[in-house]
Parts: C-alpha cells; structure tokens; sequence
C-alpha cells in the first residue's frame, strides 16, 4: 500500500504536506482521516483510521508489563484529518517526543507511515547499512525480498 521515504519540511504551524503520490489513496481508503501516535523507536506512526482500529484493539489486550507499552502507544493517539491542500497537522505535544523540527522522513510501511526526524531516520539507516553482510543475511534469513 503506502511505501518510499520522502524528505519532507513542517511549515511553522508544524503542518506536514502529504506527498501527492499518497493522497488519492488516503482520500479514497479512509476519507483523509488519519490516527497518529508515538512509537517507542523514537517515531511517530501515521495510520489511515480504518487500519488504526484493530491495532488499538489489539494493544488494548495487553495486561501486565505490556500495559505500559499500551499506555504510550494508545494514549497518545491523536486523530487528524488532511486539509483540502493534502496537508495534516501534526499535534504539538507528537512533535515534541519525536524531536520533530524542520526536516522529516515520511515512511511507508505498508499500511502505515513512520514519520522521524531526518537526521534519526538517516542515522537508522546508516546503522542497518553498517551491519556485517554475513550477519545481516543471517538476520534475514527465511525473509523473501
């Protein structure tokens, strides 16, 4: 479904224009209706409303240590809509816990987005790049690319 990275710029409201490649689709799968919410990795992540549901269904069974995971997870989830220009408002309170500035990565992940600080997500990718060749293949090993 959604895939790439885009280097993208917040304006000064901390607005994020989605890449147009993205739009038609979001506008068709879920109205532009979107849940964004923290990931522990240090990102955010960017749902399309109906894929959002069951992963808060799910997250809301947790019981335990995992409740704490929930807290976070499910807590901080925000819903935005994009504007008639394709763009979302990305919450204040998001922005600050992923150390988002000027400069982001948008992620396609699939069925979702990752949204990072440009210079985390190019530090992310260094550090996979990074990995022994031998180890990452054993890494990857029974994955189909």
């Amino acid at each position: 479904m959604f895939g790439g990275v885009a280097t993208l710029n917040l304006d000064s409201k901390g607005r994020l224009a989605i890449p147009a490649r993205h739009r038609e689709l979001l506008s068709a799968h879920c109205a532009g209706k979107l849940v964004i919410t923290v990931e522990p990795a240090g990102c955010l992540l960017v749902y399309p409303e109906p894929d959002w549901v069951p992963v808060r269904d799910k997250l809301n069974q947790l019981s335990g240590a995992q409740v704490s995971i929930r807290r976070v997870i499910v807590g901080h989830a925000e819903e935005i809509e994009m504007d008639g220009a394709g763009r979302v408002l990305i919450p204040p309170r998001l922005r600050q816990i992923a150390g988002l500035d000027k400069e982001v990565a948008l992620v396609g992940m699939g069925n979702k987005f990752e949204l990072w600080d440009d210079a985390k997500w190019a530090a992310q990718t260094a550090s996979v790049l990074a990995i022994d060749p031998a180890e990452l293949a054993q890494q990857m090993q029974g994955i189909v690319l």
